[in-house]
């Protein structure tokens, strides 16, 4: 078994140094479906010399890979073109090189979660991720009809009659209307904003307004405790003061009382926290197959351990952007992240600065992957700026992948952390 599954990959790489002209159909294989570092080279130098020239050969290809790992020779070159009787078998070569690369990945979970050498949650959120791919190749292919996704279509259309929208609302009702009618299911979105701004104050009402609607809510904070979220929807929903919640000593009598009324609504509403205080994207997926929400919160993306140590910054956030669009759309809920600025925009006190979406931490995966794309802006204000005053905070949505752009004001009282709009 082991040697057909190496024979298999001999054939794809084989068929592809007799015919470069084939590398299209091997493409979408990751580096790693090839079980060993040599043929995982090989492969790699393909792919970026295909990308760079339209082509290569064997001798490019032993320059190249030969490079990174001494193990890649002219024999094994020449061995892997002697072997392959013909590329015609090209496609049952990729697909047996697919199945046993995915049963090498379980195998190799499986081993993780009976010797707990590796966090045994984050071992199943890979497996689980495994098995999802594992369906959809086997279910799905690589292709579908165009009769196909007019059904799917006709699908959406007749939720949407019989009104059960394809989306989350926020809750806030004219943002919801730019929205289209909230966060799209299967979608990534966005919220950046500058330190203590209000993204969590936004994302928690946000929350609270779903979850009073019956979506259940996973909610990822990963510079909050649970405890301190819960004394900010206790403050939100009675007018209190997380602070005086959680640090202001002896309540009075009626704070008591709204404190009572809020815990005894919250108590109803289904809103998962996670335990973790610090937690990979492959552990946010482990809670979200095993929670099954209707609305994931992400608070917030650069938090996100990296997938793999030594990772640069802009490597693991277009890991993790991309692991959570995936991610909605596998699980086809909305996935809300919220998100820093980066330094230049962060550093601006004046509040007269409103971001873009350049300013977003590593913008560029950020904005590829996300299908909303919403910044928070503080403008400055000479009325009295207390915290027990409201306060204008703009929410401006500059990328809406299904809808119009532009902005709405809505009403921030930092106090209680209610937001309006």
């Amino acid at each position: 078994m082991i040697m057909d599954s190496i024979l298999n990959e001999y054939g794809v790489l084989g068929s592809l140094l007799i015919d470069p002209s084939l590398f299209p159909e091997a493409a979408e294989l990751p580096d790693d479906t090839f079980s060993s570092v040599p043929l995982q080279e090989i492969f790699r130098a393909m792919r970026r010399q295909y990308e760079e020239s339209g082509g290569f050969d064997a001798l490019t290809i032993r320059a190249e890979a030969g490079r990174n790992c001494t193990d890649v020779t002219d024999k094994l070159l020449t061995g892997l073109m002697d072997t392959t009787p013909t590329t015609a078998n090209l496609d049952a070569y990729i697909s047996a090189v697919k199945e046993a690369a995915l049963a090498r990945f379980l195998r190799k979970i499986g081993d993780e979660l009976i010797t707990a050498e590796h966090d045994p949650t984050d071992a199943l959120g890979r497996a689980q991720e495994a098995l999802q791919r594992l369906t959809e190749e086997n279910t799905q292919g690589d292709s579908q009809t165009l009769t196909a996704a007019l059904t799917q279509l006709g699908h959406r259309v007749s939720e949407q009659v019989s009104g059960r929208a394809p989306c989350v609302a926020s809750g806030l009702l004219r943002f919801d209307k730019l929205l289209g009618g909230g966060f799209i299911n299967g979608g990534l979105h966005v919220i950046g904003a500058r330190p203590a701004i209000g993204k969590s104050a936004l994302a928690l009402q946000v929350a609270l307004n779903a979850a009073r609607s019956g979506v259940k809510i996973v909610y990822c904070s990963l510079e909050m405790s649970a405890e301190d979220c819960s004394a900010r929807f206790v403050g939100n929903i009675g007018g209190l003061s997380s602070a005086r919640l959680m640090f202001g000593g002896r309540l009075t009598d009626n704070e008591y009382m709204r404190f009572a009324e809020g815990t005894t609504e919250l108590s109803a509403l289904p809103i998962v926290f996670n335990r973790r205080s610090g937690m990979n994207v492959r552990q946010v997926e482990a809670l979200a197959y095993r929670e099954k929400p209707g609305l994931l919160i992400v608070d917030h993306l650069g938090l996100l351990e990296p997938p793999e140590a030594r990772l640069s910054l802009y490597e693991t956030t277009t890991r993790n952007s991309r692991a959570l669009k995936l991610l909605a759309m596998r699980l086809n809920i909305p996935i809300l992240c919220l998100c820093q600025l980066n330094r230049a925009a962060a550093s601006d006190r004046s509040g007269s600065f409103r971001a873009t979406m350049a300013n977003l931490r590593e913008s560029g995966a950020i904005e590829q992957d996300a299908d909303t794309v919403t910044l928070l802006h503080n403008p400055p204000c000479e009325t009295d700026d207390r915290m027990e005053s409201p306060s204008l905070l703009e929410l401006w949505l500059d990328k809406n992948r299904r809808g119009a752009t532009g902005h709405v004001d809505a009403t921030f009282y930092k106090a209680t952390g209610r937001v309006t709009a």
